[in-house]
């Protein structure tokens, strides 16, 4: 039966009974030593064959009989994992429970040399994997027993299935009930922020500054004139407003500064023949870094900042709450803006599809855009694309994009400045390169 998807619950969907190597090694001896035995009539090779034989038989028995007794059991196991965000090195908690209640499990059977176990299995879709496992029977106190596992790396990551398995302490059997997983990412592993990030040049929207004849500077901060059609509304007062009914606008307050956006990608394609998988796994670690410490400087500098990154062809947008039609885009708030930075996942050019004409709603047009990439050597890729595509609609826009190549050795440092040489003929472009350092595999 195919694994059920779309639902974070888990539930049974299939059993596999798996004789381990061990135990088809120790048959065969069994089955030697017995036939030796009768051939040369020796009652030492007979008793060596039932020495085998006994504790074989007793795994292979007792691990069937206890797998047929937690077979309801299994059929309600739930695997949940708490907290579902969490920073790269930090921990998460499994917690095993029965039903959708959330009941703890209690007491769960177990026999002399046959075991119960869970397996948490956890992966990412650019390779890198958690296997954690853990033994429900003391999962009703948690403060006492809590299944506390690490993600060392970066990532978000799914489950195809976990494990409910029986099996016996000397290796020959395992019972194992499979545990389809729900569809959506289990757990999110954020990077840290860059300590040294990059310069960010890249500045949008400036259009909304106020001119500066529209209002009169004065030190008195409590005098308020009528609100005319073009002042800067941040500058009207609400709480007067929400007394009197009419919209004034502070005289002695300084015109805030010009309101910038920015978009900011983390290009997720690598070159095969430049990189590795690991080293693209790392390189991916490192854009993610940089970009999380450049949209946390601009957040913080008064600027609206929507995240994006390329995967599985598209520009997929993990800002919470943003408009799909290119209109307003709240800011990020930082927890959120944190975890969304273990989505993108290293993977090949070959993997990148064509990009549909409507991904540019996640690119408004009073955005200025902000790409980080890793050095290429192809061409016609996803960012040639996407900046292709995007010429036309920043057409007498101020909005510019500001594209980086990030590289760590001297081959890719080549390979970044002919990309930037490439990339800089592009009209609204500017590219440069930077010495990006980040955590290792």
């Amino acid at each position: 039966m195919p694994l059920k998807q779309g639902t974070d619950e888990l539930r049974i969907t299939r059993a596999r009974f798996v004789p381990k190597a061990m135990g088809l090694l120790i048959l065969l001896v069994i089955i030697i030593a017995f036939t030796a035995a009768a051939l040369r009539q020796e009652a030492g090779l007979a008793l060596t064959g039932a020495v085998f034989f006994l504790p074989w038989f007793y795994s292979l028995v007792m691990t069937l009989v206890l797998a047929l007794v937690h077979n309801r059991r299994a059929s309600r196991a739930c695997i949940r994992i708490i907290p579902r965000e969490i920073a790269a090195g930090g921990q998460a908690e499994a917690v095993y429970s029965e039903g959708d209640t959330g009941v703890s499990a209690g007491k769960i059977l177990q026999l002399p040399g046959v075991l119960v176990r869970c397996r948490l299995l956890l992966a990412t879709k650019d390779g890198r994997r958690i296997a954690y496992d853990f033994n429900p029977h003391d999962s009703g106190d948690s403060e006492k027993s809590p299944h506390f596992f690490t993600a060392e790396k970066r990532g978000a990551y799914f489950s195809a299935y976990d494990e409910f398995a029986v099996f016996d302490v000397f290796g020959f059997f395992r019972f194992v009930f499979l545990l389809s997983a729900g569809g959506n990412a289990r757990l999110l592993a954020s990077p840290g922020a860059a300590q040294e990030p990059v310069a960010v040049h890249a500045r949008g929207g400036d259009s909304n500054q106020q001119p500066e004849f529209s209002f009169q500077r004065t030190d008195n901060l409590i005098d308020h004139r009528p609100y005319i059609p073009g002042d800067d509304p941040r500058r009207i007062n609400w709480k007067l407003y929400s007394h009197g009914g009419g919209l004034f606008v502070r005289e002695g307050e300084r015109e805030p500064p010009p309101h910038s956006n920015i978009v900011i990608i983390t290009d997720c394609e690598y070159d095969p023949s430049l990189y590795k998988p690991a080293e693209a796994r790392h390189g991916i670690d490192m854009l993610c870094e940089n970009a999380m410490a450049a949209a946390q400087a601009c957040m913080e500098s008064g600027m609206d900042v929507l995240i994006t990154y390329t995967g599985d062809g598209v520009i997929n947008d993990v800002a919470a709450g943003a408009d799909t039609r290119g209109d307003a885009v709240p800011p990020l708030l930082p927890a959120k803006q944190a975890s969304s930075f273990a989505w993108p996942a290293a993977l090949p050019l070959s993997a990148f599809l064509e990009l549909p004409a409507s991904f540019m709603t996640h690119a408004p047009e009073d955005y200025s855009i902000l790409i980080l990439a890793l050095p290429r050597s192809a061409s016609d890729t996803a960012l040639d694309r996407f900046l292709k595509n995007s010429a036309a609609c920043r057409a007498g826009k101020s909005n510019t994009v500001d594209l980086i190549f990030f590289c760590d050795s001297d081959e890719r440092f080549t390979a970044a400045e002919t990309c930037c040489t490439l990339y800089r003929q592009r009209p609204g472009v500017t590219a440069r390169i930077f010495r990006g350092v980040g955590s290792r595999e």
